[in-house]
């Protein structure tokens, strides 16, 4: 998500399926999200947030020339302003299958 300008709240949410996987056979429906509980489970309720008393006088603006992006993950938010809430879940299912192992 990118976003520019004051947002009260975001919420992204990914769920993945990443396999890496030797050889070069590919059969389409063999990964489904249905067999692994974790796309199911709950995620974990935040920490309430902390009150930080502070004060800040700004007498220059902030500027800024160009902003050059590498990346951004799932359930990421790339922000230019201000954000009251933000909730970001990312469940993945990351594994590796080796020519070895299938053979076994």
């Amino acid at each position: 998500v990118f976003t520019i300008g004051d947002v009260y709240r975001a919420a992204p949410t990914s769920r993945i399926l990443a396999v890496q996987k030797e050889g070069t056979d590919y059969i389409p429906g063999t990964f489904k999200f249905e067999d692994y509980d974790i796309f199911f489970r709950e995620s974990s309720t935040p920490l309430p947030p902390i009150t930080i008393n502070t004060y800040s006088y700004q007498n220059n603006p902030i500027v800024v020339d160009d902003i050059e992006i590498i990346g951004i993950s799932t359930a990421g938010v790339f922000q230019i302003g201000g954000i009251d809430h933000i909730v970001s879940k990312n469940w993945t299912k990351h594994f590796r299958l080796l020519q070895e192992d299938e053979q076994m």
